[in-house]
């Protein structure tokens, strides 16, 4: 067990091999006219998600993410120990995979990046943010999940069920999935639509704060870039 989370961290840390620029979801009008349950459905659901049997390193070692509950420590690559929140759970099946792909986990691949991580082959969701570290931002950028297929393997997985994790910390920090550093849950995200009202009312519950205001949690950790699709 690592007792030097940096040191860690920085051996994990992914190279990146291509630069990127931004990208946008578009939805069709009938989605927008009659959108369906709104966790079957793309929303902030899937940002910062990885699939329950994904190991997050604790203070402790490796827990797999379904495991973890509010007042759990996990390990961050800048604060050290950090509590958890809130973690929310939610469950994809394959048929709804199939029938809205975009909804499906992608697969890393075991050693996907630089120093040999991830550990083992993860499970993340389509906007879960990878951080990278090109030459021109030596501290990092959040990359989403699926902008990174093509890429040393990484692709979609094929239309499986999958139980999605995320975990709201004290902070936003950047934390180690299987060795992978990837984001844990910003609120930020949030707004008053439909496809998101049941999961801010979960969050404001923990932090009632939010109420005024999702940003009142505190900045990103990191900066986010996006490829053009």
């Amino acid at each position: 067990m690592e007792n030097a989370p940096r040191t860690a961290f920085s051996r994990a840390r992914p190279v990146a091999r291509t630069s990127f620029g931004q990208a946008t979801l578009v939805l069709q009008p009938e989605q927008l006219l009659q959108p369906p349950d709104p966790f079957q459905s793309p929303g902030a659901w899937l940002i910062a998600a990885v699939a329950a049997e994904t190991r997050i390193m604790t203070p402790t070692g490796p827990c797999p993410a379904g495991r973890l509950q509010p007042s759990d420590f996990v390990q961050t690559i800048d604060h050290g120990p950090v509590p958890v929140l809130w973690s929310g759970r939610r469950t994809v099946s394959a048929r709804q995979v199939a029938a809205c792909p975009q909804l499906g986990p992608i697969l890393v691949p075991r050693a996907a990046f630089g120093g040999g991580t991830p550990r083992r082959p993860v499970r993340l969701s389509p906007r879960a943010g990878v951080l990278l570290s090109p030459d021109n931002a030596p501290d990092g950028v959040l990359v989403p999940a699926g902008d990174l297929c093509g890429h040393a393997g990484i692709a979609p997985t094929p239309a499986e069920a999958v139980t999605y994790v995320q975990l709201l910390l004290e902070r936003h920090a950047v934390i180690a999935a299987d060795g992978l550093p990837v984001e844990s849950f910003h609120p930020g995200w949030l707004d008053d639509g439909p496809w998101n009202s049941r999961l801010r009312a979960e969050v404001i519950a923990v932090l009632p704060d939010l109420e005024h205001g999702p940003d009142l949690y505190g900045p990103d950790v990191r900066p986010r870039v996006q490829r053009a699709r």
